[in-house]
C-alpha cells in the first residue's frame, strides 16, 4: 500500500493538511516534525515509520523533508507534492535574523507568532481574524525549543539542487501567487531542475496556501494524483464501489446557520484573556450569554468536535476552546475522521 506522508513546515502542525488527510483516508500518515534538528533527521525519522512506497507532500520545511526523503529512499519514492518550498541550502547571511528569532520564541511564543505570521500570508488576508487566529493558535501550540530545533534545521539544510535531477517520479508544485518568502520564481528553479514536474500558481495565496486557499489547494492536489494515477482510500471511485457506505451531510438550514453563528462568535470571544478566565470560572454561564441551546452547549461541555461542527461550527472558529484546556491537536483530528484517538495515532501518525 502507497502512503501518503503529510508534512507540515515551521511552527505548523496537522491542521495544515487535515483536508488532504481526511480524503486520502486510511493511507495518510500526518507527520511531526517537533523532535529532530535537521532536515536529514526528520527525513529518516518518517523513511523508519512505515514500510513500502510513499507519496511525500511537503509544505515550506515539510518540501524540504519531502525532497530529503526521495533522496535517502528512492526505490520507494512513488511521488512528491511540494508546496510552498525551497532547495537552495543554508546561508551565513542568514544566522544574525534566525537568531534574533530564536531569542524571541524563548522569550514570547505570543510576540513571535504575532511578528512572525502577517508576512506570511496574502497582505488582503491579514485582515481575516478566522485565519490569523487559527495560523496563531497553531504557532502556539509549539514552544521556544521546538522553534530552535526547527530552525537549527532550517539553517543546516542541504541544497537539494544537487539531487533534484536524480528524481524520476512526478512532482507537483503548487505556490501562491503572493507567496513573498518562497516565490514562484523559486518553484519554476525547482521544476526546471526535475525530470517530470507540474507546476501551478494559485492566485490571491501568500505562504501558507493550503489554509489561505483550502479548496484551491485540495482540488489541486487530489486532481494531481489522480491523473497520475494513485489510488486512495477515500477517493471518489471508492466511494461508488458496491457495498460502501456515503455518510449523509449535515443539512446548513437557517436553524443550523444561526446555531454556529453564536457557537462561532462564543469561541472567537476567547481570544481574550478575560474571556477566557470568564470561560473558565463558569463554564456554562458564560456559553448562556451568547445564547447557546442546550444542545451545542452538551457538546462544548463534552468537547464533542464532531458534534460542534455538525451543528453549525466551524473547526477554524472552535479550536478555539482547546486553547483554553490544551487538548492535543491529534484528539480533535481523531473526532473529525470518526476513529478512536488509539487508531487516530496508529493509521494516521504511524505511531
Amino acid at each position: 500500500m502507497t502512503r501518503f506522508v503529510l508534512i507540515p513546515g515551521l511552527l505548523s502542525d496537522a491542521v495544515v493538511w487535515q483536508a488532504l488527510a481526511d480524503r486520502i483516508g486510511r493511507q495518510a500518515l500526518l507527520a511531526d516534525m517537533t523532535h529532530d534538528d535537521s532536515i536529514a533527521a526528520m527525513a529518516a525519522g518518517l523513511l523508519d515509520r512505515f514500510e513500502g512506497a510513499f507519496v511525500a507532500v511537503g509544505h515550506s520545511m515539510g518540501g524540504r523533508v519531502a525532497m530529503e526523503m526521495a533522496r535517502q529512499a528512492p526505490d520507494r519514492l512513488r511521488g512528491l507534492v511540494l508546496v510552498s518550498t525551497g532547495h537552495n541550502s543554508g546561508t551565513e547571511a542568514e544566522w544574525p535574523k534566525r537568531r534574533a528569532r530564536i531569542a524571541m520564541g524563548h522569550d514570547s511564543m505570543e510576540m513571535l507568532a504575532d511578528d512572525w505570521l502577517p508576512p506570511m500570508v496574502a497582505s488582503e488576508r491579514r485582515e481575516d481574524a478566522a485565519l490569523m487566529e487559527v495560523l496563531r493558535q497553531m504557532v502556539l501550540r509549539h514552544d521556544g525549543d521546538i522553534h530552535e530545533r526547527q530552525i537549527q534545521a532550517l539553517i543546516g539544510r542541504p541544497d537539494a539542487g544537487a539531487y533534484l535531477p536524480d528524481i524520476s517520479a512526478p512532482v507537483l508544485l503548487l505556490v501562491g501567487s503572493d507567496d513573498g518568502w518562497s516565490p514562484p520564481a523559486q518553484h519554476q528553479e525547482i521544476a526546471a531542475m526535475l525530470p517530470d514536474a507540474d507546476l501551478r500558481v494559485i492566485e490571491g495565496a501568500g505562504h501558507f496556501l493550503p489554509l489561505e486557499k483550502p479548496d484551491e489547494t485540495l482540488a489541486a492536489i487530489i486532481g494531481w494524483l489522480n491523473q497520475k494515477g494513485f489510488p486512495m482510500a477515500n477517493a471518489p471511485d471508492d466511494q461508488n464501489q458496491p457495498g460502501t457506505d456515503i455518510p449523509p451531510t449535515p443539512l446548513l438550514d437557517r436553524d443550523s446557520n444561526l446555531r454556529g453563528y453564536k457557537l462561532n462568535k462564543m469561541a472567537m470571544s476567547l481570544g481574550a484573556p478575560e474571556s477566557r478566565q470568564a470561560f473558565k470560572a463558569d463554564e456554562d454561564a458564560y456559553l448562556r450569554r451568547f445564547g447557546l441551546d442546550d444542545a451545542t452547549r452538551a457538546a462544548v461541555a463534552a468537547r464533542d468536535w464532531h458534534e460542534m461542527v455538525r451543528l453549525g461550527g466551524n473547526l477554524f472558529f472552535i479550536l478555539k476552546i482547546s486553547a483554553v484546556d490544551p487538548v492535543p491537536i491529534t484528539s480533535i483530528g481523531a473526532a473529525q475522521a470518526g476513529m478512536s484517538h488509539e487508531d487516530f495515532l496508529k493509521e494516521r501518525l504511524g505511531k
